[in-house]
């Protein structure tokens, strides 16, 4: 079996103009256990609790949520300190132990969103009480997330095949790692794409969450973080590149590619220049389990070298900037290239016993990690958009580490399939100046990526412009008529006509049609029962592009060919 294809490319920010680049959202494949009905994403439900809530001691009653969860965070942590404890049931069962609320959060940068808390692991739970140091002077807003029982236990099933064995890996290679796809990626899409920056350092982080749950819970926790990270604090995506288990399993987090760069939001200021590490777990006042720590040190020793970075040793970087960042924007700063959160931002994350083993991760890192890869860099770009049936260039180049053209290298196109996985479209070669080119018909737009020598270059995606073609039967109709517009539209999607009457001078929006169209179509219009200058705008729209076609003129006259 070859190798699988390595990453290069130019180390910068850059976009990947469409969400879930690279194999961050593989599909699962034929084994996967397809069960779409039971994959309903997962939903958030708000609670707020009053500062009269909280009687003696601070401490409200029984709270009974809106519907069952198995997560929750703070919506808002402004004035609420840090002494804010919960604890969950389902209604009747044992109470979980106080859990402190997070009140810290990471931050994307730049920051500038809401003031949210970290996200709390309880378990399955429908009641709740709240305990604070002080009575709240305002409103404790909580967002819940709750994942249907059915998907938890299909995703419990994926993860399970999609990583057996996966935590005896051999240090230096890839360890298995489960995929978006497998703990349920596919139902928090990411809100726009992602972004690569240098991976230079590991920053390890832990959860700060309840360390009681099983390893059939372990996937549900990832979704349910993902949405809230997604939805309540806004982010583009989760914030880690990856989350390890207390169990040794390793999980995609931020879509994009677990080989590729991937720009996180989980140490604000280094964001562009490390990739992402969280345990799930709480581990101020106790260690976190061997086989956590192991997973991770296998993930840091393949990770690092594959972008051309050691394990061991130190990294200068520069800083960001941000509220949350130990150095102000610009700040020259010295890294351990695997540290903690702490060592970056203002937290005490990843726990003082777990930073206390970083010692530990480093050795065993170091131990098992191959050399940094020095990688010839593949380059892709791509004209666009697209109209439908229209060839797309797509040229790059192949260079050596030190800049040299390499000729006659062969270079496959690839194109990410609607499943995730990557289809080979063209194959070509460079010349003697290392470049290469190649046309391909596109009828469907996507992410493309060049691979040389077993190298990937960043995906780049090709958007796709419908082709629209559209003409009316009459020019000229008696008032309350119709006019029949026929034509044709690839690929399928929405047909939308607006409707404009001219009034003093200008146009004025008359009525609006739709309809979803495939191929061919006949499509009538009834205008408006007055008489004038009309005129009909057509436009086509499929995945985000739309086409539109020259204004189409009719008058309404008392009487047709007045």
């Amino acid at each position: 079996m070859p190798p699988a294809p390595r990453h290069a490319g130019r180390i910068s920010r850059r976009e990947a103009l469409a969400l879930g680049a690279g194999a961050g959202l593989l599909a699962f494949g034929r084994g996967a256990l397809d069960a779409p009905r039971a994959l309903a994403a997962p939903r958030t439900l708000a609670l707020t609790v009053p500062p009269d809530a909280f009687g003696p001691g601070a401490r409200t009653a029984v709270l009974a949520a809106p519907g069952r969860f198995v997560l929750l965070g703070l919506r808002d942590v402004r004035g609420l300190g840090t002494g804010l404890h919960v604890r969950a049931r389902r209604r009747g069962g044992r109470w979980s132990p106080w859990l402190r609320v997070p009140t810290h959060a990471h931050a994307p940068d730049p920051a500038g969103l809401p003031a949210t808390g970290d996200p709390l692991w309880t378990g399955e739970a429908d009641e709740l009480e709240l305990r604070a140091d002080r009575r709240p002077r305002r409103p404790v807003a909580l967002a819940l997330v709750a994942v249907p029982r059915a998907a938890g236990a299909l995703l419990a099933a994926r993860a399970a095949a999609a990583a057996p064995e996966g935590r005896g890996a051999q240090l230096g290679g890839r360890p298995p790692i489960v995929l978006r796809a497998a703990w349920g990626g596919d139902l928090v899409p990411p809100r726009s794409a992602p972004a690569y920056g240098a991976v230079q350092v590991a920053v390890v982080h832990h959860t700060e969450s309840s360390n009681a749950y099983t390893p059939a819970q372990a996937a549900t926790q990832v979704l349910a973080i993902a949405r809230f990270h997604r939805d309540t604090r806004r982010w583009n995506d989760v914030g880690y590149n990856f989350l390890v288990d207390r169990y040794g399993t390793i999980y995609e987090g931020r879509a994009g590619g677990v080989e590729l760069p991937v720009i996180g939001a989980h140490a604000q200021g280094f964001n562009g220049l490390t990739t992402g590490i969280s345990v799930l777990g709480s581990f101020m006042d106790q260690q976190a389990p061997q086989a956590a720590v192991d997973a991770v040190a296998r993930l840091i020793a393949w990770k690092l070298p594959v972008h051309g970075a050691p394990v061991s040793g130190a990294a200068a970087v520069v800083s960001g900037g941000g509220s949350l960042s130990r150095f102000p924007s610009g700040a020259r700063v010295t890294l351990e290239r695997i540290s903690g959160h702490r060592d970056v931002g203002s937290t005490d994350c990843p726990g003082t016993r777990f930073y206390a083993q970083l010692p530990e991760i480093r050795r065993r890192a170091l131990a098992g990690a191959g050399p940094p890869v020095v990688l010839p860099e593949v380059t892709l770009d791509a004209s666009g958009p697209v109209v439908y049936g229209r060839p797309v260039r797509l040229e790059g180049s192949v260079l050596a580490p030190d800049k040299t053209p390499q000729p006659g290298v062969a270079v496959r196109i690839e194109k990410q399939g609607p499943g995730g996985s990557w289809v080979t479209i063209a194959r070509t070669a460079t010349s003697q100046d290392g470049f290469f080119a190649a046309s391909v018909a596109w009828t469907r737009g996507g992410l493309v990526r060049a691979v040389a020598r077993e190298v990937i270059s960043l995906p780049v995606a090709v958007a796709l412009v419908p082709a629209l073609a559209v003409a009316a039967d009459s020019r000229v109709v008696p008032v309350g008529g119709t006019v029949t517009l026929s034509g044709r539209m690839r690929p399928p999607g929405t047909l939308r006509v607006v409707v404009q009457r001219r009034v003093r001078g200008r146009w004025v929006r008359a009525a609006v049609r739709t309809r979803q169209v495939r191929g061919d179509f006949t499509l009538p219009v009834r205008l408006p029962r007055r008489s004038g200058s009309y005129r009909l705008l057509v436009s086509a729209g499929s995945g985000g592009r739309v086409a539109s076609a020259r204004p189409i003129a009719v008058r309404v006259a008392p009487f047709a060919g007045a």
